[in-house]
């Protein structure tokens, strides 16, 4: 499998970054929707709020490591035209875009509703609530003096980022799924193992051996 993006799949660096956000950003809506909706306020939460704020780091990391990647290795796996209609390459166009800009959004949201809250301030009390990934450094803080209006802004626009990717995840789940089922145009096995062309090209392919054997077999026609 190659490292770099090819017109037939994506290789195997987009793949890795791919499926590891994936995972990553599942386990963070997982671990939001517990700690907003099942514990309660206070101390409880404080455990799962640092673990959200560290991977969400990780997520942002991953963001511009894929973002970079994609400009170093430009080549990128063709729409399967002949199986999806205008609409259904608009769909999974605007999509992407959806899911690039979300992927950065939600992370830069929660930064900013962490240290613009005053329970980051140096003199919070009973103690400051430090914005620190995996317990090793602290992110930067743009607000030395908290604001909660600010905060509650910033936690408003995450909260609405993070209802917009969960939607925009069960469509592409719904399409990559169609494309396995119903379509097996191997599109979702482009980005999961192996190498697949889309199914144009094989068409065309299938085609181009089919007129070749033909001659082949009546060359003086």
């Amino acid at each position: 499998m190659r490292l770099g993006n090819t017109t037939a799949s994506w290789g195997l660096v987009s793949r890795l970054i791919h499926w590891t956000m994936a995972g990553i950003i599942f386990f963070l809506i997982g671990v939001g929707f517990y700690m907003s909706n099942v514990l309660p306020t206070g101390l409880e939460q404080f455990a799962y709020i640092q673990i959200h704020k560290s991977w969400g780091f990780v997520v942002f990391v991953l963001a511009v490591l894929r973002v970079a990647w994609r400009w170093m290795s430009p080549r990128t796996p063709a729409m399967p035209k002949a199986t999806m209609s205008r609409f259904e390459i608009f769909a999974a166009k605007t999509a992407h875009i959806l899911l690039y800009v979300l992927i950065f959004a939600l992370p830069l949201t929660g930064w900013l509703m962490s240290t613009s809250s005053p329970l980051n301030d140096a003199n919070a009390y009973p103690f400051p609530v430090q914005n620190l990934v995996f317990g090793a450094f602290d992110m930067p803080d743009p607000y030395p003096t908290g604001d909660q209006t600010l905060s509650d802004i910033f936690h408003t626009a995450h909260i609405a980022c993070a209802v917009v990717l969960c939607l925009v995840l069960l469509a592409h789940i719904a399409g990559a799924l169609k494309h396995a089922v119903l379509k097996r145009d191997g599109v979702l096995a482009r980005m999961t193992f192996g190498r697949f062309e889309p199914a144009e090209v094989a068409d065309h392919a299938a085609r181009d051996a089919k007129v070749g054997s033909q001659k082949r077999a009546h060359p003086g026609e």
